[in-house]
């Protein structure tokens, strides 16, 4: 594995650098106008010319030499530190790539700067490559999530909710519903004789038209109500601030959309008509289970059932 960090001091380089400049430049300066001070005190006393061209000399000799061995000292040194830092960014770079050795034509760079330059610029390449990488696998595992939690609580056959999904929905509507007062109602629907249509057209003629009555009730349905396959031919839709009789409504229209619409048996030009039954009920202000309201919708539903099919039904003993 790489290294967690390349051992370079920023600031311990920059101050050495520092230093360097200073000897390069400050102490000349500095010795020149100890020189321009010399010189003016010769003019003001020439008796003391030799006294001070001679402390000059014994001063500025090895004041200059001192600051050449220091400026080479310290530039040896910073050498020494960027050519350290140097091979450790071509440790990594190999560890980063996986390769034997560096590319011919950086190794035959004989600037380090440039090297390291090299180095820095492949490796910021290098971990933005890494990064869209991070990225477009994080959007691959938010697209499998989705789809995963859409399998969870979708029905394969039908593409509506699921029973467990529509269960856990209906709770949390019901409880909304008694937290502000407001209405809520469902309906049950199940698709009359569907058993026989079954036995004389064959379970793939059967699944056609069960995905069928699923998109007539998905398309007949408000916006804000929830459809789902609750079991077989049979379908919960839950009716958000619908009362009784705004339920009744909805009903009438996916009763009369079921009952036009054409279902193709996939025999030529055959064709059939199926029919659906529903109950409906609704919360409005009673105290009730989602138990309870399921049961009350599911009572009327068979109740429609049994007084002759292709009906809705929203009073109990109708």
């Amino acid at each position: 594995m790489p290294k967690n960090s390349l051992s370079i001091s920023n600031r311990t380089l920059s101050h050495k650098l520092l230093i360097l400049y200073a000897l390069m430049f400050l102490l000349p300066g500095g010795f020149l106008l100890f020189v321009i001070w010399d010189l003016m005190q010769v003019v003001q006393d020439p008796e003391s010319t030799v006294r001070l061209t001679g402390l000059s000399l014994r001063l500025g000799i090895p004041a200059a030499v001192l600051m050449s061995c220091s400026a080479f000292l310290l530039m040896y040194r910073s050498m020494h530190t960027i050519r350290k830092v140097t091979e450790e960014a071509g440790d990594f770079y190999r560890e980063m790539h996986g390769a034997a050795s560096v590319p011919a034509d950086v190794t035959e760079e004989n600037d380090e700067v440039q090297r390291i330059s090299h180095y820095v610029t492949d490796m910021i390449g290098e971990l933005r490559r890494k990064i869209n990488d991070v990225d477009q696998y994080a959007q691959d595992l938010d697209q499998a999530n989705k789809k995963l939690m859409e399998v969870a609580v979708v029905d394969g056959m039908t593409q509506l909710y699921n029973h467990k999904h529509i269960r856990n929905l209906l709770i949390t509507e019901l409880r909304r519903a008694e937290r502000f007062s407001h209405p809520l109602g469902i309906m049950m629907i199940d698709i009359d004789d569907f058993k026989t249509f079954n036995d004389t057209y064959g379970h793939l003629v059967g699944d056609r038209a069960l995905r069928d009555v699923s998109r007539i009730i998905r398309n007949n349905v408000r916006t804000v109500d929830v459809p789902a396959r609750y079991g077989g031919e049979e379908f919960l839709v839950i009716l958000p601030e619908a009362t009784i009789d705004g339920g009744v409504l909805v009903a009438e229209r996916v009763r009369q959309a079921v009952e036009e619409h054409v279902f193709d048996t996939g025999r030529g030009i055959r064709k059939t008509h199926v029919t659906v039954s529903i109950g409906v009920g609704a919360y409005e202000g009673a105290v009730l289970t989602d138990s309870d309201l399921i049961s009350q919708a599911d009572a009327r539903l068979y109740e429609a059932k049994r007084s002759g099919k292709n009906k809705v039904i929203y009073t109990d003993g109708a």
